[in-house]
């Protein structure tokens, strides 16, 4: 898996190659895999970091992770610094 991503009620679990409906919240499944590879870049995202490729600068302190299937997703400000340090970048 390399990532959740939630959009309105809906969790989406993302693989390499498809996404699937998830059953359970963002939230819930942020608090099962905490102290996981998974990671929370803004608030209708969790990322796997093992995946990350790359960390692009936007504007206004946000960044822009590209993971490992070219997927994109936007850190948010309040979560930035954390996932720059996460990530050592």
């Amino acid at each position: 898996m390399l990532a959740f991503q939630a959009e309105r009620e809906i969790v989406w679990i993302i693989t390499a190659r498809q996404r699937y409906m998830a059953t359970q919240t963002l939230r819930a499944i942020d608090e099962r895999l905490r102290g996981s590879v998974f990671h929370r870049v803004h608030r209708s995202a969790l990322i796997n970091v093992n995946h990350v490729r790359k960390m692009t600068p936007l504007s206004s302190q946000r960044w822009l992770l590209t993971l490992s299937n070219a997927q994109e997703f936007i850190v948010s400000k309040r979560l930035a610094r954390n996932v720059r340090q996460m990530l050592q970048w």
